[in-house]
């Protein structure tokens, strides 16, 4: 029985009265006298009949011109069915949503009247808020899609199960969403994972952290409620170097300051969980997990800790990518107490007989997976030891995929259709791993090519498309395999391109742009298919993708005649309007930055741009950060030292994230964020 079917009909009738009451004037107190009764009555006879089917029900504001329908889910586990279901039935034509995050549940406030009915009457079962245009036809072609979407759900047989995407699919998606920058899809992703059940709530948590960690929210992972549990339960590696990560960024200031005992200080004040997470192998770590590492057993005094962390630093050869300040003073530290560590060195030499037992045991068991190849091999046999080398990012210590391109290539390209499909899980690993480095054009083709095989276009899948995407064109491809690829991007374009998609197609078009070009001809046929829908469809188009979409036209001779969007100011201030703040973009593609920059001037001129490409925190980055009225950032490949840094010094609240790498993405989050910074200060 779900939960909807256990109200009983005074419950129901209690909630309808609040539900419109004050504050809701689509049916004033359910009086049988009033003239429209007739657009919400099945509404509310579809409740009370108890409807195998999403309760829907109409609201007209009281004190704004605004309509909205609110749709409550049957049960709590039908979050992504009721999704399906609206999307099905009205879609972006009838309502409004970002489609790079999809149609979500709504946070109610608990101070507007009807919501509070609504938060207390459906419990945790998920609500959707939807919205439409403001004309009497668009409110009335919604309410006539959302009866229909009702009649036919409850005319269906009941159904006793629901299919859900598998958790290992669910969490595939999540890593590969933040190492392609959605910001917004690996919000999805782990919401989804959350309602689905089978993740522990400590699992929650970790992966929650590494979502944190890759957006820089330093100050958020140190003041999680349930930090102290994620820590006890030894979690990966990528969480505990999360968690350093996060109280380096702490210390960051004092010392690019060069100021030990202050940092020192800060230490003791914020890395409280430090201490437990020391047994960690530094071998996959940052220069930043370091270096808290070795200023904790400096100040912990623990010799024998100590001295495993500068051997290990000396013998990768890594000690130039740490601060010098730490470094010499943990050497001096541990010189300084090198006649104790000689007469009792039995702690770090019984470790490494034992360490070597183990993986000798492990060899004799299981092949090693110590190359990408190896990795690729295990991950589609399911193996276990392909989970792991995943889970702690084993792939850190080894030479780029590039240097094994084309066997890595091969290798995807000849899987069957299971073990294909497999392989997807360590897309985001080969994203994270390739960078903006020297790229692996063939294995980023391969992973395309896998890509379209299976559909995968949701919005988190189209970012790392893109991602690849760039990553197979900066390997500057012969005109044939440029043609092959853009061929295939563009060949299920009718299934994607959409004006709620447009900065993901338009990210699309710009690497176009800036990439190199083999073949003029596939250049133009592709972008012109991309461009076409949103031409077609440019009065329901976002001022922002508009504007980008008019560049991109007049760059690549695109013949389009742009008309700016009917309605622009409706949902706010004016671009051109926008007050003198001061914006800071970061991204570690320059190019982006600059063809963002450009555009928020034309947009927004009275607003001051600054750009931000630092792999570190400098002084003139915190001074960037300190000024900014809005920041506003692209996390793939961003460096947690930057970003963490950025966080930590950022005065203002107006902090964006894009949903992708491109230049398009990073141009609707800035146009978004100083909208809502204009609005704010008004």
């Amino acid at each position: 029985m779900t939960q909807a079917q256990q109200q009983t009909r005074e419950d129901v009738e209690k909630f309808l009265q609040r539900f419109f009451g004050p504050g809701n004037r689509a049916w004033p107190g359910l009086d049988p006298e009033y003239r429209h009764k007739d657009r919400s009555m099945p509404f509310v006879e579809a409740l009370r009949r108890g409807d195998d089917a999403p309760i829907v029900l109409p609201r007209a504001y009281a004190d704004r011109d605004r309509f909205a329908m609110y749709v409550i889910a049957r049960d709590q586990g039908d979050r992504s069915n009721t999704a399906e279901l609206i999307r099905a039935f009205a879609g972006p034509t009838y309502v409004a949503y970002e489609e790079q995050v999809g149609i979500q549940p709504v946070r109610l406030d608990p101070d507007d009247p009807v919501e509070r009915a609504l938060l207390d009457f459906a419990g945790d079962r998920p609500i959707f808020r939807l919205d439409t245009g403001r004309t009497l036809e668009h409110r009335g072609n919604l309410a006539d899609v959302l009866l229909l979407m009702q009649k036919t759900v409850a005319s269906r047989p009941p159904r006793l199960w629901r299919v859900a995407k598998p958790i290992g699919r669910l969490l595939a998606e999540f890593d590969a969403s933040l190492a392609a920058g959605a910001e917004a899809a690996s919000s999805v992703v782990l919401d989804h994972l959350a309602a689905a059940g089978g993740v522990t709530a400590t699992n929650l948590a970790n992966l929650r952290i590494k979502r944190l960690d890759r957006l820089g929210r330093s100050r958020e992972i140190l003041s999680l409620p349930e930090l102290a549990d994620v820590v006890s339960q030894n979690p990966p590696a990528p969480v505990k170097e999360a968690i350093l990560n996060a109280v380096y960024a702490a210390l960051q200031g004092p010392l690019v300051e060069n100021d030990l005992s202050a940092a020192q200080e800060l230490l003791v004040e914020r890395g409280r969980f430090v201490p437990d997470l020391l047994d960690i192998s530094v071998d996959s770590l940052g220069p930043q997990a370091i270096t808290v590492l070795l200023m904790t057993a400096t100040v912990l005094d623990d010799v024998s800790t100590l001295h495993r962390l500068v051997e290990a630093v000396q013998h990768a050869d890594r000690a130039d990518e740490l601060s010098p300040l730490v470094w010499d003073d943990s050497r001096r530290a541990l010189q300084g107490r090198h006649e104790e560590t000689a007469d009792n060195p039995q702690t770090s030499a019984q470790l490494e007989p034992a360490a070597e037992e183990a993986a000798q045991e492990a060899t004799v068991e299981h092949l090693p997976v110590d190359s990408w190849q190896s990795l690729l091999a295990a991950v589609t046999a399911r193996s276990s030891e392909g989970k792991l080398a995943l889970e702690n990012r084993s792939w850190l210590s080894w030479p780029s995929p590039a240097t094994e391109d084309a066997a890595l290539a091969a290798f995807l390209d000849g899987l069957e259709n299971h073990a294909a499909e497999e392989a997807w899980r360590a897309v985001g690993a080969f994203i994270d791993a390739v960078g903006y480095e020297a790229p692996a054009g063939l294995t980023a083709h391969a992973f395309i090519r896998n890509a379209v095989t299976f559909d995968r276009f949701g919005p988190g899948d189209l970012a790392v498309l893109q991602a690849l995407t760039e990553i197979a064109l900066r390997a500057a491809p012969s005109a044939r395999t440029y043609t092959d690829l853009l061929d295939e991007i563009g060949a299920e374009r009718g299934r994607w391109v959409s004006p709620e998609r447009a900065p993901i197609a338009l990210d699309f078009v710009d690497r176009l742009f800036l990439a190199a070009c083999p073949s003029t001809e596939a250049r133009s046929n592709l972008a012109y298919s991309l461009l076409e829908p949103l031409w077609l469809h440019q009065q329901r188009l976002e001022r922002a993708d508009w504007a980008f979409a008019q560049r991109l036209s007049r760059e690549l001779d695109i013949a389009f005649e742009w008309e700016p969007p009917a309605g622009d100011d409706d949902q706010g201030e004016s671009t051109s309007e926008i007050p003198p703040l001061t914006l800071l973009l970061y991204s570690l593609d320059e190019a982006v930055l600059a063809r963002c920059r450009e555009e928020v001037g034309r947009l927004a001129p009275a607003v001051k741009v600054m750009t931000a490409s630092d792999h570190v925190g400098t002084p003139q980055l915190r001074q960037k950060a300190r000024t900014a009225d809005v920041i506003v950032l692209a996390t793939r490949c961003a460096k947690h030292a930057a970003t963490g840094f950025i966080d930590q010094h950022a005065v203002t609240e107006h902090i964006g994230y894009a949903n992708g790498s491109g230049s398009a993405s990073l141009l609707r989050a800035a146009v978004d964020k100083l909208r809502a910074a204009a609005a704010a200060s008004s």
